[in-house]
């Protein structure tokens, strides 16, 4: 067991002395960006001007999303639509408290209230056309709590592929619940029984890369990174299981809307949707109308409900998505806006 983590830790440094070495790049390129928003009034200017674009493109979202479920002649019961946007923070929260914790596994330590404000806050510009919007946003968010826009771009990175493989995993709930996976989700079946494998060897091998990492990048001329803590890790792991039950929570309520269920598909609906958000995350996001995430819930919806009903729920579901959060966003910043004269940055280590 000691040689096999031995060399996975060796491997794992060549892939993330290349990974350094790409972010050193992206540093740079970051670095002449910033020279120019020197100043606080100028990076405040750009970020609303960000959330002005962000507003248009989530009216238009609503507007187009609902027009195409209305052309489908079907009945809906809005108590359903309005419970599931209700409880939103259902899947928002949990999400939240991964980010924050994962923030905290790097060293990387401020306050919920802060990293769920500057969460809510870089959200919004997620649903402009382009990556770039939403990790710029948060990085701007993040410079004004003097964390190094660096390390904003790899937790995020980080964040990305942990969700990924949470999801793929959460996707195990398909099979459980009896239903399995037919020939033509075959590639979902594998990452899932991949994920878990390798979650489990990245949290066994936390202390053996703290001891080697730092000595093999100091030598070879690159910057230390900061210890992980372990227990964090499992804990962000944790939190996004939830987020993910959350989400198939929420997809269980809007689905009464629609199609009624019995409470012993929930397992079946969770996975669905940690299947659907691993594969859109893994591939990229989705363009404007049917994006990745709900062709792909649309399809493994359909084992459980006509396809008809299954491509009406995903984009259903995605209407609900973007009306909660442009209002449940709006409250948290409201909730979490700083009090005045009154200043947060990092918090002492303990």
């Amino acid at each position: 067991m000691t040689f096999i983590l031995v060399e996975y830790a060796s491997g794992f440094t060549d892939s993330y002395i290349n990974y350094m070495s790409i972010r050193n790049s992206l540093e740079r390129a970051w670095g002449k960006l910033n020279s120019a928003f020197q100043y606080k009034r100028t990076r405040r200017i750009l970020f609303a001007f960000m959330l002005l674009i962000s507003i248009v493109f989530i009216a238009y979202a609503i507007r187009v999303n609902w027009n195409e479920i209305r052309a489908q002649e079907i009945q809906l019961d809005y108590r359903f639509i309005v419970l599931a946007i209700l409880i939103y923070p259902a899947g928002m929260l949990p999400t939240a408290a991964s980010w924050h914790s994962l923030l905290q596994t790097i060293g990387v330590v401020l306050p919920f209230r802060t990293n769920l404000r500057i969460y809510s806050l870089s959200s919004l510009p997620r649903h402009i056309p382009g990556f770039v919007w939403y990790i710029s946003s948060r990085s701007l968010l993040y410079k004004e709590e003097n964390v190094p826009v660096a390390t904003t771009l790899s937790t995020s990175g980080a964040e990305v592929i942990l969700l990924a493989l949470t999801g793929f995993l959460s996707a195990l709930m398909l099979l459980i619940s009896g239903l399995g996976l037919s020939t033509e989700f075959n590639s979902i079946r594998s990452a899932a029984y991949i994920a878990l494998p390798i979650l489990l060897l990245f949290i066994i091998s936390v202390p053996l890369m703290n001891r080697l990492l730092p000595n093999l990048l100091r030598r070879r001329g690159f910057s230390p990174i900061p210890k992980i803590h372990q227990g964090k890790l499992i804990l962000t792991l944790s939190l996004m299981f939830i987020a993910w039950f959350g989400g198939g929570l929420i997809l269980f309520v809007l689905t009464q809307s629609i199609y009624p269920m019995e409470f012993s598909k929930l397992p079946a609906l969770v996975g669905a949707w940690g299947a659907a958000g691993a594969v859109s995350l893994t591939i990229g996001i989705g363009i404007q109308g049917l994006g990745i995430r709900e062709i792909t819930l649309s399809a493994l919806l359909s084992l459980l409900m006509p396809p008809i009903l299954a491509i009406i729920l995903a984009i259903s579901f995605r209407l609900v998505l973007t009306a909660g959060e442009f209002l449940w966003v709006l409250l948290f910043i409201w909730l979490t806006k700083k009090p005045p004269n009154k200043l947060e940055g990092p918090l002492p280590k303990s």
